[in-house]
């Protein structure tokens, strides 16, 4: 998420509504700032996806405001009332990197077998424990994000597996990563989370407020 914007047209839009169509109802600093938590996290707030990867801009947005900021400013104060775990992954002058994740979630993938075997051959400690994973991959962010950060986001195998050997993708259908072989699960799998995060634009465009969207999680 790294969208903003000045007014609210969300309802009456005939494509997908975004961030941009919600920012400007917010002109409280820390409420504009949880509002966009909240949509960048919308799949994770719902308990419907392990965890996602905020990025947070060091840049002015349409609505005036610059996120990254705001978070420096607010960002430990929301943590206390987040219903999932903040762990920053990076940060730098030109932005902030945040995973955000539900504990219960991210600890049910990892005891998969399919993410053993497959965090095993890339070097993470054994047997696979959240703290250590979660090290491991906040330390791989320092040379750029790392590939295999789309397990821990609820993507599939195959779809992970296509990205690092770097082939071509195999469906030019839009989805929220790039899908390599048979894409019907993958694409379905996707358009479920793009769904959570519609609807919780659409409840903020009719004025449900953020913390209470929070709190309801």
């Amino acid at each position: 998420m790294t969208e903003a914007g000045s007014s609210c047209s969300a309802s009456g839009l005939k494509r997908e509504p975004t961030w941009i169509d919600v920012a400007g109802m917010f002109p409280d600093p820390k409420e504009c700032l949880t509002a966009f938590l909240t949509v960048a996290a919308a799949e994770v707030v719902a308990g419907i996806k392990p965890a996602n990867l905020i990025r947070i801009p060091n840049q002015k947005l349409p609505c005036g405001r610059r996120m990254y900021r705001l978070w420096q400013r607010f960002g430990e104060e929301l943590m206390s009332i987040l219903p999932f775990t903040v762990m920053t992954m990076k940060v730098s002058e030109e932005s902030i990197l945040l995973l955000v994740y539900r504990i219960e979630l991210l600890q049910r993938r990892l005891q998969g077998r399919t993410m053993q075997t497959f965090l095993a051959r890339l070097g993470y400690p054994q047997p696979l424990d959240l703290d250590a994973a979660l090290a491991q991959l906040q330390g791989s962010f320092a040379t750029g994000i790392p590939h295999e950060v789309g397990m821990f986001l609820g993507y599939p195998f195959k779809d992970v597996k296509g990205f690092m050997a770097q082939k071509e993708p195999t469906s030019q259908e839009r989805g929220m990563w790039r899908i390599y072989g048979p894409a019907g699960r993958s694409l379905q799998l996707s358009n479920y989370y793009r769904s959570k995060r519609m609807e919780m634009i659409r409840k903020l465009a009719h004025g449900q407020v953020p913390n209470q969207l929070l709190q309801a999680a």
